[in-house]
């Protein structure tokens, strides 16, 4: 398990308010980051690197992982056309509860900051620029034969909160980037304490 901050991205289908009950009774809280390929690099390289360890540090106790294939960190984004767009989507997804060893549940939350890092209840639309901090937990599935990587969001900075339904990419334009997204109103009992990776 390792923590890591993104750069800033764009979010794409964010259910981070709220948690999305459509695949999973208990619900999800999910976004997908979207990134150049450039501004996500060094993203790319980190993930791939703590994957690739976690697979030789398995394959010492369990020599046929090493045969296992790579799963990839993120998704090459394709347009409607199934044309690459020459953008990258990392998904992240925590569960809303988890059952814990001696058989009871917690419940998650994914903490939201404003660009000033005062915690804030605003919802986060799509199109919104973020930098998610989370957790990468690595894995070995026997099943599909796949090393690779899951990544859990624990908090979200908001540098520029988009408009209207969705959260049109469009509507970034509205905002003058100089200024970041200031929340009306806090909640600090929704946040969490230590805002010092962001």
């Amino acid at each position: 398990m390792t923590n890591i901050v993104t750069p800033k991205g764009t979010a794409v289908w964010p259910k981070l308010n709220k948690p999305d009950t459509k695949f999973n009774v208990d619900g999800e809280y999910t976004v997908k980051l979207r990134l150049t390929a450039n501004e996500s690099h060094d993203l790319i390289k980190q993930l791939e690197g703590l994957r690739d360890e976690y697979q030789t540090a398995q394959s010492k106790a369990d020599p046929k992982i090493a045969r296992y294939s790579l799963s990839p960190v993120y998704e090459a984004e394709a347009d409607d056309n199934g044309d690459l767009t020459g953008f990258n989507l990392f998904k992240f997804k925590q569960n809303a509860k988890i059952k814990l060893r001696e058989g009871s549940t917690r419940d998650m939350k994914v903490a939201i900051y404003d660009s000033n890092k005062a915690p804030t209840t605003t919802e986060v639309t799509g199109g919104s620029t973020l930098r998610v901090a989370g957790t990468v937990f690595c894995y070995a599935m026997p099943s599909t034969k796949l090393v690779g990587v899951s990544l859990r969001p624990t908090a979200v900075q908001v540098i520029e909160l988009a408009s209207g339904f969705g959260g049109n990419a469009d509507a970034l334009a509205m905002f003058d980037k100089e200024d970041g997204f200031v929340a009306d109103t806090f909640d600090v009992a929704a946040g969490v304490d230590d805002l010092a990776d962001f």
